[in-house]
Formats: structure tokens, C-alpha cells, sequence
């Protein structure tokens, strides 16, 4: 199946407009495609799982599945104490931070225009008025964000003045990617592994973006209030990263005391659960216009922040945990709800560890 969502792998035609490109980021892109295999040595080397063919429909964009990889790769690397291997893994984790990057400035550059943006407007009241707004995920999209509540308030209030954000929201955000490139520039010149965790913390969030891409594409639209309300949904995500994107300094560069890594996969697990619970709605009638959309939506970004709360674990059974969020997307889809009873009591077993 293929994917629609900006977070592709480059074209023929990009890649060459690329190689013209001096940067240390573009140069790492072309490095890490021609670097060799690592030969298998012992059980430090990763290796990815084979998938199965019916699993091929993931929920989660194809590049953070690379950037799982390649993250896993440079730990084991890290851990084992091979230099080597731990600088050609930095080089993949570099160009999947960047080409997350690339997906973020698309969607900043053609999000919240024009008509959509008047879209935006004339639902919000409407989504007020039947007590919508507050189901909208956007609240729990701020905390994955770490942003603080004020923040989101002040979107959803420019949400509904504006229909989107403003074009000066929109060039700080876009100056801040530019900033995290540089970054990810001064990674590659000095191998610095703990300025890219600390990237890798902040930008893989970003990824959220071309998760709800796919939700939209794959829930359909089958009346005017579910386009809406979609369309709300997205916009406000787009608003949320572009405050994100404005405190990236802060992010990136100090170091914060926070809750274990352990920890927060857990939560974000326990938060996943308890919103399955109202997935059983979809195969009802919705009590309002847009409410199925709404429900998975609210679904997407639970598995996407269980998915990046996971990445740096050590966890034997992550790839086959992410499988199963795999599955649970697909099963949402269907027409019944059986398939999602049988995922629900697998992944109520399978959980990240303590």
C-alpha cells in the first residue's frame, strides 16, 4: 500500500536538485546510501524484523520505521562501544530527522490557506456550539508537544479568529527549522550523540503530522461536518507544531529534568488503552457530525505518542508491539469490530517495560 503523507523517501528528481546542495545534511544523505552493511558480529548489530504482507498498511509513515531502525542501530552501536558503526548510524538518524524536517515545512507552507482557512472559521462555532470542540484532540496534541497550556488556548483562539495561523507564526516556525538543520549540521560536523538525542526528542514528535495525513486519507469524509471537522483537526495540529517549533532552542538546548523514559512509554500506553475504549463508537451512530473522524483522530495521536515514547527503549518486543499498533489501525477500518476485540486483548498483554 502506499503512503499519503509528505514523509516520503526523496525522488529521483529531488535527490539530483539535492546533490547540488553543499550542506553537511545533504552530504550525510548521500553518505549514509552508500555506506555498506555492517556484518552481523554478535548480537549488538539490530536487525529488523520481516514483516508480513498483510501487514504492509502501516498507521506509522515508512520514515519512522527508518528512524526506529537507525536509532535502535546507533544504541546497540553506542552500547557495544563500536565507534564505527555508532557514526554511520548518527549519519541514518541525521537524514531521518531531515527529512522529517522537510514534511514539517510542506505542511507549514500549504496548511491554513485560502479557502481552507475560511473552512476553518465557519466550523469552529459550530463545533462550539454542540459541545465538539472540546472532543477535538488538540489539547492532548499540546501535551505530546510539551507545550504549555496557555499556549493551546491561544491557538484554538487564533483557530477561530483566524482559521489558522498567522503568515508571521508561520515564518518563525519556518526560521526554527532552519535553526534545528543547523543542528543537525553541527551533529554531523562533530558526532555529537548527545545533541542529537536531545534532537531526536523534539523532532521525531514532528512526525505526527503525516500520521494524522493518514488518518484523514484513510477514515473518508461522507458528509460536510466530517470535511470540517478534519480540516479543524489538522489546521490545529499545524498550529500546535508551529508553537513547538518556536521554543525549539529551549528544547534542544537545555537540558531538562524529566519524567524516565521508561515511564512516559508507559503513560503513554495507559493513555492509548483508555482511548480505545471509545472505539467501539465507530461502528455506531454518531451522535454528532464528524464524531467517527473525531475518534480516530484522537486514536492517531495515541499510538503516534506511544510510538515515539518507545523509540529509545531497550525493549526486545518493540518491533512486534509496533506491529500491533499496525493492526489495530487496520482494524478500525473494517467492518466490524471483531478484528479490534482480538488486538485489544493482545496489546493489553504487551506492553512497554518497567
Amino acid at each position: 500500500m502506499s503512503y499519503s503523507t509528505p514523509f516520503r523517501r526523496e525522488d529521483d528528481s529531488y535527490r539530483k536538485k539535492r546533490k547540488e546542495d553543499t550542506s553537511v545534511v545533504a552530504q550525510a544523505r548521500q553518505a549514509a546510501e552508500q555506506l555498506p552493511t555492517p556484518p552481523p558480529n554478535d548480537d549488538t548489530v539490530v536487525s529488523r524484523p520481516q514483516r508480513q504482507e498483510e501487514q504492509t498498511a502501516a498507521a506509522a509513515p515508512p520514515v519512522l520505521e527508518l528512524l526506529l531502525y537507525h536509532e535502535e542501530e546507533r544504541a546497540a552501536a553506542r552500547a557495544s562501544g563500536d565507534l564505527r558503526l555508532a557514526s554511520s548510524a548518527l549519519v541514518g538518524v541525521v537524514r531521518d530527522l531531515d527529512e522529517l524536517l522537510d514534511g514539517v515545512e510542506r505542511y507549514l507552507r500549504q496548511t491554513g490557506r485560502g479557502r481552507a482557512r475560511q473552512r476553518v472559521r465557519d466550523a469552529m462555532p459550530h463545533l462550539v456550539a454542540i459541545s465538539a470542540i472540546a472532543t477535538l484532540p488538540l489539547v492532548e496534541v499540546g501535551e505530546f508537544l510539551d507545550l504549555p497550556p496557555d499556549r493551546v488556548e491561544a491557538v484554538l483562539a487564533s483557530l477561530t479568529r483566524h482559521g489558522g495561523i498567522s503568515p508571521a507564526q508561520r515564518q518563525k516556525a519556518l526560521e526554527q527549522i532552519r535553526w534545528l538543520r543547523g543542528q543537525l549540521q553541527q551533529v554531523m560536523i562533530t558526532e555529537d550523540h548527545s545533541l542529537l538525542d536531545r534532537l531526536l526528542a523534539f523532532v521525531s514528535k514532528f512526525v505526527l503530522l503525516g500520521i494524522i495525513a493518514l488518518a484523514s486519507a484513510a477514515s473518508g469524509a461522507f458528509a460536510v461536518g466530517e470535511s470540517a471537522v478534519k480540516e479543524v483537526i489538522k489546521t490545529g495540529v499545524v498550529a500546535l507544531v508551529a508553537a513547538a517549533l518556536q521554543m525549539g532552542a529551549d528544547r534542544v538546548l537545555t537540558e531538562h529534568t524529566k519524567q524516565s523514559r521508561h515511564n512516559a512509554a508507559q503513560e503513554a500506553h495507559a493513555a492509548l488503552l483508555s482511548e480505545l475504549s471509545t472505539a467501539s463508537a465507530l461502528w455506531e451512530t454518531p451522535a454528532y457530525d464528524g464524531e467517527h473522524v473525531v475518534i480516530r483522530m484522537r486514536l492517531a495521536v495515541r499510538m503516534c505518542a506511544v510510538r515515539v515514547a518507545s523509540i529509545p527503549l531497550k525493549w526486545q518486543n518493540k518491533w512486534q508491539y509496533w506491529d500491533l499498533l499496525d493492526e489495530l489501525a487496520a482494524a478500525l477500518n473494517k467492518d466490524t469490530p471483531d478484528g479490534l476485540r482480538v488486538q485489544l486483548r493482545r496489546i493489553t498483554t504487551l506492553s512497554p517495560p518497567a
